[in-house]
């Protein structure tokens, strides 16, 4: 057993002996000193200008609503809990909508995705997961079109909030659809 411990306690030994004297960088597992975080840019030009259109688009349809990017699934849907909701997690963990336009409430009435580039195989399948999760939910799913930057407001609300207005509606109480 001494034999498995003695090389890594000279190696230790040795990064101590031959290693920086700061203090900052004395404990290892110290991710701040390490990997410096910095502020990241959270949304891509195509995405920022996406996020435009859409938050008029939702204004329209639920004033009060919320416009979200980059929602991971298991934030968006719940499951029935007779199953392993970790085996789901572990399945779907990794999946996120580029864009949720939720009602006042918090509940998402659509979901816009951006398209993914041809030579992403990696990405096109996660895609087809997300599409296929989705799929088996009511809410409207939309891939987004470069072509709707153009279009009023009211036109995107009618391509974005596909289930008819019945008599009474009011888009922000949360049974409605």
């Amino acid at each position: 057993m001494l034999k498995l411990h003695f090389p890594r306690a000279v190696g230790a030994w040795l990064n101590r002996l031959t290693g920086p004297t700061d203090a900052l960088d004395s404990t290892p597992a110290d991710t701040v000193v390490h990997w410096p975080p910095t502020p990241a840019r959270l949304l891509a030009s195509a995405e920022r200008q996406a996020h435009k259109c859409l938050a008029e688009a939702l204004a329209l349809e639920h004033p009060k609503g919320f416009l979200l990017a980059h929602v991971p699934l298991h934030k968006l849907l719940r499951v029935p809990a007779q199953h392993s909701y970790r085996e789901w997690l572990s399945r779907t963990g990794l999946l996120t909508v580029d864009f949720a336009l939720c009602d006042e409430h918090g509940y998402a009435r659509a979901i816009v995705l951006m398209p993914v580039a041809d030579d992403q195989p990696k990405q096109a399948r996660k895609r087809e997961r997300l599409l296929r999760v989705l799929a088996a939910t009511e809410l409207p799913v939309r891939p987004w079109d470069r072509e709707w930057r153009g279009e009023p407001g009211e036109r995107l609300r009618e391509l974005l909030f596909t289930r008819p207005r019945g008599d009474g509606y009011f888009a922000d109480t949360p049974h409605a659809h």
